[in-house]
């Protein structure tokens, strides 16, 4: 038996005083202002962190290139090799385990802070493990953190996917790597046993979204009967799932027709009548200010309005108006899921939105119920910057 490789040299980062209690919180992130030195191996992957008296809070994956300087990983002293990953991998594929219906086989495996293993996701599509590292400490252990997903996983194909802007901001390169298996483009899947296209190459996040399960499974609930408009459709699984629950018919309305042509695949894969479904290459907001018609049910799915901070006002603006709009194409009594999956719009500030949405439009609506990200995306509870997708079903309740 080989011996196991020598750890990597520790960097130390003594904190400022006063700027521990997050850390002894639970939050895992530090960032360079509360740094007061960094001592020893200044550039190792790993440091240990202690408060201004020197008492110790832990291990941390460390980015000395990031204002993000530290993410805290273990207690103090805790070994970082192969069996450490190991052992917390297998904890969140146990979770998965119990979460996840057995006619499912696309699910988010690893989820970053949410699974104590900060900077990695990791998505399962049938047979392809998707990882994503965007962490420059993880990056330099990243040997040791793929040799335990292997070891657990042997039978799978691993796929780096590294087109992220994060890592570019980590200085860690760009370039896509398959570690195991041959290089495939795209990889079908099951969703509650729908069969849905995974696109490895070139396509959004890990090639599909997953944190979205749950709320198509609202949507297919309330789908029997109604017409559905299917806003940001990406390759319509929104709709998929609407039109085999017995959707009267579904619009798809997506600008990319690369994506439209993936969603005419999964139409024909699934047997599900062409005739039923209608699909629009446009802008989202510009088809509700074409369109006339008026739906049942509307899904309102658009990607990140505010990336950053500085970003929020512009951004309510959008959600405000693509809202109003989404509103104004319900029939009373019609039902709205809408998204948001920007982080720096909290809770709070998207009911405001929906609320001067809503007014702004003419109607009067209800919230009926608070929507999230699937249960395979778990939020670490003192890591609320996890918490990105948050949303409404929402009911247009204008009085007869």
């Amino acid at each position: 038996m080989s011996a196991p490789e020598p750890e990597p040299a520790r960097a130390r980062i003594r904190l400022r005083a006063g700027r521990e209690r997050p850390l002894r919180d639970g939050h895992p992130w530090l960032f360079s202002g509360a740094v007061a030195a960094t001592e020893l191996a200044a550039d190792a992957p790993l440091a240990e962190i202690v408060a201004a008296d020197g008492a110790p809070l832990g291990v941390a994956l460390h980015s000395p290139r990031s204002r993000l300087r530290a993410r805290m990983l273990a207690p103090p002293g805790t070994s970082i090799d192969r069996e450490f990953f190991c052992a917390r991998i297998a904890a969140a594929a146990a979770l998965r385990a119990e979460l996840v219906d057995s006619e499912t086989d696309g699910y988010r495996l690893i989820n970053s802070e949410g699974d104590a293993l900060p900077g990695w996701t990791v998505d399962r599509f049938a047979d392809v493990l998707v990882s994503q590292i965007t962490a420059a400490g993880l990056e330099a252990l990243g040997e040791a953190a793929h040799a335990a997903l292997a070891a657990l996983f042997p039978d799978y194909a691993v796929f780096e996917r590294n087109d992220l802007a994060a890592r570019r901001q980590e200085g860690l390169p760009l370039i896509d790597l398959w570690r195991h298996g041959a290089p495939r483009a795209e990889v079908e899947f099951r969703e509650r046993g729908l069969r849905l296209v995974a696109e490895l190459a070139g396509g959004q996040k890990s090639g599909f979204y997953c944190d979205q399960r749950e709320n198509r499974a609202l949507a297919a609930r309330l789908a029997p009967g109604r017409a559905v408009l299917d806003l940001f459709a990406h390759s319509g699984a929104f709709s998929l799932h609407a039109l085999r629950a017995g959707a009267r018919r579904a619009v798809l309305v997506e600008s990319a027709e690369r994506l439209l042509a993936l969603a005419r695949r999964q139409l024909a894969a699934n047997g599900l009548p062409a005739e039923r479904a209608e699909l629009v290459a446009a802008d989202s907001f510009e088809e509700l200010r074409r369109r006339e018609e008026r739906f049942d049910l509307v899904v309102c799915d658009p990607p990140p309005f505010a990336r950053r901070r500085a970003d929020v006002e512009r951004a309510a603006r959008a959600y405000k108006d693509l809202n109003r709009l989404a509103l104004g194409r319900l029939e009373p009594g019609g039902f709205l899921l809408t998204f948001t999956c920007s982080g720096a719009v909290d809770g709070k500030l998207f009911r405001q939105i929906l609320h001067a949405a809503a007014a702004e439009a003419g109607v009067r609506a209800q919230l009926v119920v608070p929507l999230a990200a699937a249960p395979d995306h778990p939020v670490a509870l003192a890591h609320p910057e996890g918490e990105y997708l948050r949303g409404w079903l929402a009911r247009r309740v204008d009085p007869a």
